[in-house]
């Protein structure tokens, strides 16, 4: 009787309500998929990642660290060093403070490498190393490492370079060295 005293049109009148209704329900979806890709089960999603490092490594200690490493995967050393590790450790030891860094600290840590301990063994009670090395990954990571060069046959047929030690290395195999 309302609809009859108003002179409303039944149809117009029902379907906007079922135009009301949709959008009410198109908002209510989109902001509950909305709030709940914020809080997914998911690790990865959930997780806090690191926004901002200062990052202060001397070049003193990227040289060391990084010629350990390369040396160690170049010979038949039966310690292989990660230069990313040996730099959080020096990190969380110092507190990020890389001013005060000696060469001793390097060598004391290379020594009890060297002696069986694992680097995991070491840093157990480092309460920031997992952030430096976190860090520093995000910095270092894809400088140093195993690398493959690969040439068109059809340019270079059955030529040698030199490497850096002037040793002749046929270029139709692929080179796979640590640099």
């Amino acid at each position: 009787m309302l609809i009859k005293s108003f002179k409303i049109n039944r149809e117009i009148f029902i379907f906007t309500i079922i135009i009301i209704l949709v959008i009410i329900l198109s908002i209510v979806l989109f902001y509950s998929f909305a709030n709940d890709e914020g809080t997914s089960s998911d690790d990865s999603s959930s997780k806090d990642y690191i926004k901002w490092v200062d990052f202060n490594v001397t070049a003193e200690a990227m040289k060391l660290t990084s010629k350990l490493d390369i040396e160690s995967h170049n010979t038949d050393a039966e310690v292989k060093y990660n230069w990313i590790e040996l730099l959080a450790y020096l990190a969380a030891q110092n507190g990020g403070n890389f001013k005060n860094f000696k060469k001793s600290d390097l060598d004391n840590l290379v020594e009890k490498l060297n002696s069986g301990v694992q680097m995991s063994d070491l840093t157990s009670s480092m309460k920031f190393y997992d952030y430096y090395y976190e860090a520093y990954s995000g910095v270092l990571s894809g400088f140093i490492g195993n690398y493959s060069i690969e040439v068109d046959n059809s340019t270079i047929n059955n030529s040698t370079v030199s490497n850096e030690n002037n040793e002749n290395t046929d270029i139709d195999q692929e080179d796979t060295s640590r640099y």
